[in-house]
């Protein structure tokens, strides 16, 4: 049996590579755009734990970020809500290069939170507060690059983060306060978004 040549074995593994690339974006797109839906409700975790798992596989955000900006974002107030929901998970939980890949996309944050915030009652009001949180945690990163997405770090970490002077730990406390007030911030206006839903529902059944 005569032997595969060189280029023909190289192009057989290109081939075997462009395939599984293939499957891995098919995948992925699928898992997105089931997370990411225009159904009234929660997430469902499955498909975001899926996305994150794919960020680990390809140890990026690109697919994520190449699947999230072709969603109408700027046309369907629940896919916005859910885009937030799921950046800010896998900004915590994803590979830490998805930190990275996503500062690129911070004015498009910027600007889908200015397009929903003319929607003062309901989701377009949450989402603004949502874009700017992810806003907040993004430029966190960007002057903190050593911080991990879920902010967790050993005393000895931060130590060494902040070179046992006073004024860094300040600094950093001062932009994690802010970083707190946006989540306080929008974890009020959830509340008040919720109650709200619920009594208009009762009103109009009765």
């Amino acid at each position: 049996m005569a032997s595969l040549s060189l280029p023909r074995v190289l192009q057989l593994k290109k081939n075997s590579l462009d395939a599984e690339r293939e499957q891995f974006e098919k995948f992925q797109t699928l898992a997105i755009q089931k997370a990411i839906n225009s159904i009234e409700t929660p997430v469902k975790e499955k498909h975001v734990r899926s996305t994150i798992i794919g960020t680990f596989q390809e140890q990026s955000a690109i697919t994520y970020w190449m699947v999230a900006i072709r969603l109408p974002l700027q046309d369907n107030r629940i896919v916005a809500w859910k885009f937030c929901h799921v950046t800010h998970k896998l900004l915590r939980e994803g590979h830490p290069a998805c930190l990275d890949d996503s500062q690129r996309h911070i004015n498009m944050i910027e600007n889908l939170g200015k397009l929903w915030v003319h929607l003062r009652e309901g989701y377009g009001r949450l989402v603004h507060l949502y874009c700017a949180l992810l806003v907040c945690k993004l430029k966190f990163h960007a002057r903190n690059p050593r911080f991990p997405g879920n902010l967790q770090l050993t005393a000895d970490e931060l130590d060494a983060i902040a070179e046992n002077d006073v004024n860094n730990y300040f600094q950093i406390c001062v932009e994690l306060f802010d970083y707190m007030d946006d989540i306080l911030t929008l974890q009020a206006a959830g509340k008040y978004h919720y109650f709200f839903a619920l009594f208009s529902s009762l009103f109009l059944r009765n």
